[in-house]
């Protein structure tokens, strides 16, 4: 496991120089040592220089290491609802709208057009690591800081590097979206520069598939039910993953509600992950109509390797063959690691610390 990742790794030795830190000033996730020993300080905003998630992340690419950030700000991760379980969240709800609103396509709400997304916290934007530490789990408040620092550092891990989906949260930060309505589906259609996505939600009152048949997939499963014309979504089965902001676990399910208030869908996620949460979570989205069609900004096929380049676990060996690389390959990629960014991350606090010793910093 500790050979994963090695062509990504190096890129530590590409990080331009750090400023010199004073010793006279308090300790925080600049000046440590070891931050797995700061637990006491992982929830304090000055921990992290009153830098959010997003300026942590894009650091050094500003050229602002150790710099301060924009500053404290004050949001309510927790759900409102008194709900132990996104079953028990999304039964209530169906109850509540009596099974729901059987649609046709005559009665269907109007959401065509295509929408820019507004992720609010998923995303990372203003939000402070302190303000996440605390409904996390120990362990995977571990695993946050972890990546925090990584990332200021210059060594962040994205799944788009290595051509991997995103997470699951990507549908509300990437975009824009578009939305294909019909009486028993709802079709969520998105691209990038990297990649497409498409999330299909039942609507057919079918349920979930058989337990038998349930797997951890990328971004789950997903049915729902109208309530007038209000869409609720439940999604389990989610592999667990890591994007920007979260990292979560194969147990996390969520609920959604969506409806169009004029130009713009207004939504909410519930977020429910016994192993990676504290709680339940809550975040508000909205997705707004792009006013004008501007032929340039027509979606057109995408792929990741456009930029990043074919996979690295198949090169073409020295008798002009494509091959496969094996584990005892450094450069060999461990379908079977779960945690992929966390091999990289172990990895890379090593490296990273022999980087700055060489180079006295």
């Amino acid at each position: 496991m500790k050979n994963n990742f090695l062509a990504v790794a190096s890129i530590a030795a590409l990080v331009t120089a750090l400023p010199m830190v004073s010793s006279a000033m308090a300790q925080d996730m600049f000046t440590t040592e070891d931050f797995h020993q700061d637990r006491e300080l992982w929830g304090d905003p000055d921990y992290y220089r009153n830098n959010t998630v997003t300026e942590l992340r894009f650091m050094q690419v500003n050229e602002r290491y150790g710099e301060a950030g924009s500053g404290e700000e004050t949001r309510e991760l927790k759900t409102p609802y008194s709900y132990t379980s996104a079953s028990e969240h999304y039964l209530a709800l169906l109850g509540a709208a009596d099974g729901g609103t059987e649609h046709t396509i005559e009665t269907m709400p109007d959401w065509d057009g295509r929408w820019e997304t507004d992720s609010g916290w998923l995303g990372g934007g203003g939000i402070l690591p302190s303000t996440l530490v605390p409904v996390m789990t120990s362990e995977y408040q571990e695993y946050f800081v972890q990546a925090q620092k990584a990332a200021a550092e210059g060594r962040d891990w994205w799944a788009s590097a290595f051509c991997l989906p995103g997470d699951y949260f990507s549908v509300f930060y990437r975009g824009p979206n578009e939305f294909i309505l019909r009486p028993h589906q709802v079709v969520i259609l998105s691209e990038d520069n990297v990649t497409h996505r498409i999330r299909w939600i039942h609507t057919d009152d079918s349920g979930h598939i058989r337990e038998e048949f349930r797997f951890p997939r990328w971004h789950g499963e997903s049915i729902g039910f109208w309530s007038g014309d209000t869409l609720v979504v439940h999604t389990n089965q989610i592999r667990g993953w890591k994007g920007p902001t979260l990292e979560y676990s194969d147990q996390m399910e969520t609920v959604e509600r969506y409806e169009r208030d004029g130009d713009v869908i207004r939504g909410e996620v519930t977020i429910y992950d016994p192993v990676a949460f504290t709680g339940p979570l809550h975040a508000n989205v909205s997705f707004n109509l792009r006013s004008e069609a501007i032929p340039e900004n027509r979606p057109l096929f995408n792929s990741c390797t456009d930029t990043n380049g074919p996979s690295v676990k198949v090169y073409l060996d020295e008798n002009g063959i494509l091959n496969e690389r094996t584990p005892d390959d450094p450069l060999y990629w461990d379908p079977t690691d779960a945690r992929p960014w966390g091999t990289f991350f172990n990895e890379s606090d090593g490296r990273y610390q022999n980087y700055l010793q060489r180079t006295g910093r």
